[in-house]
């Protein structure tokens, strides 16, 4: 009688799972760089505040109300 090798199939899941993790990584390197060109390109704009605090005068204000 003649021997039949059989031979078990390999798991295709492995290859669908790394295929899906090559892609999400494409996705965002390509999409991420697009952002980030715009914005290094641009110097941030500060707006120079100045806040001035009134002065109290604690004389004027007993003067007044006596």
């Amino acid at each position: 009688m003649a021997d039949i090798r059989i031979e078990k199939k390999k798991p295709v899941w492995p290859w669908i799972l790394l295929i899906v993790i090559l892609a999400v990584v494409a996705f965002l390197y390509i999409y991420g760089s697009m952002d980030s060109e715009e914005n290094d390109d641009k110097e941030p704009e500060l707006e120079e505040v100045t806040y001035v605090k009134p002065q109290l005068d604690l004389h004027k204000n007993v003067k007044e109300i006596s």
